[in-house]
Formats: C-alpha cells, sequence, structure tokens
C-alpha cells in the first residue's frame, strides 16, 4: 500500500514537472534527464513510469485537458441568454492558463506533440458549444453565432501566445473583456 501511494505521487510529480518544462522549452527543449531532476527522482524513475518522452507528454496533455475540464463545467451551467457563457469561457480559460502549468503545457504541446496528444481545444469545445446556444437564446443567428466561434478561437490562441510572450494572465485577463465588451457593444449597435 505505502509502494502504490508513493508511485502515485511519484508519477503525479513527474507529470507536474514535465509540464512545467514543456510549458516553459516547450517539448523539444525539454529533456528527460532536466525532467527527472526538477521533479526530484532518478531518470530510472522516469522510465519506469513512463517509457518514453512521448509518452510522458501525452500523460501532461491528459492532465491539462483534465484542468481545462474541470474549469470550463462552470461555463456549462449558465443559463442566461447572451454571449454572457462566451465572454466568461474566455476569462476562464485566460486565467487557467495562468494558473495551472498542466494547461499551459498542453497548449505549447497542441503544435509540438506526436499526434496522439489530447487536444486543450477539444475538451472545451463543448463549453462554447453551450455558449453558443446560450447566444442564440439570447437572439444571435447563425452568421453571428459562427462569428463568436472563430473569435473565440483566435482570442484563445492570442492569449496562449501573448502569455508565451511574458504578458501576464491578468493583463490578457483583462484585454479579453475590453475586447468583450467592444464586440458586445459592435454588436449590439
Amino acid at each position: 500500500m505505502v509502494r502504490q501511494v508513493r508511485a502515485r505521487l511519484t508519477r503525479s510529480a513527474l507529470i507536474t514537472a514535465a509540464a512545467g518544462e514543456f510549458a516553459r522549452l516547450g517539448y523539444a527543449g525539454a529533456t528527460v534527464a532536466r525532467i527527472s531532476t526538477a521533479a526530484g527522482v532518478t531518470s530510472g524513475a522516469l522510465t519506469f513510469h513512463f517509457l518514453s518522452k512521448e509518452e510522458l507528454a501525452r500523460a501532461v496533455a491528459d492532465a491539462g485537458v483534465e484542468a481545462v475540464r474541470a474549469a470550463v463545467s462552470e461555463v456549462e451551467r449558465i443559463t442566461d441568454p447572451g454571449m454572457g457563457a462566451a465572454e466568461r469561457l474566455t476569462q476562464v480559460l485566460a486565467g487557467l492558463l495562468e494558473q495551472d502549468v498542466h494547461a499551459r503545457a498542453a497548449v505549447r504541446l497542441l503544435d509540438e506533440c506526436p499526434d496522439e496528444c489530447a487536444s486543450w481545444e477539444e475538451a472545451w469545445r463543448p463549453a462554447l458549444e453551450h455558449a453558443l446556444e446560450r447566444a442564440r437564446a439570447g437572439g444571435a443567428d447563425d452568421a453571428v453565432a459562427a462569428d463568436v466561434r472563430l473569435l473565440i478561437d483566435y482570442l484563445l490562441s492570442g492569449a496562449g501566445a501573448r502569455m508565451r510572450a511574458g504578458r501576464s494572465a491578468e493583463s490578457v485577463r483583462q484585454e479579453l473583456g475590453r475586447l468583450w465588451r467592444r464586440f458586445a457593444a459592435v454588436l449590439h449597435a
């Protein structure tokens, strides 16, 4: 029993350490040696839990996807009609990118990871569809809903890029809020 607990803790530490390295250095820049050092374990312990760097990247991406699913569940509970759920989705995901290293790594791995990595985008797409349903319930037509879908794609891609470039998540959240207010004003004009 103690061994199983220790093994779970070691595996978790490896995933978190790898997430930090992947988020900061990318898939190619992160090394197994650096990850094991960051986790405080030997390279042998790493290879016991993960047979390859690809397998470790998949575990990190999976952890990021789970973080996204948990975070966006709040958006899926919004019942008010209008754009509120769509705006909240962007705010929740921008905050998650600031607070959760697994989510940041999943975003970076989206472009760099082998094809079998879980996609962070697939994790928030159901919440986006819910937000678009709420927008339609508030009177948005299909063309507006399609534009909102595209806008959110661009906003989230841009938010991730701006944070990777060194912008604070707080400033990115403020920018997203300003953009949503401007978009809402134009939409209702």
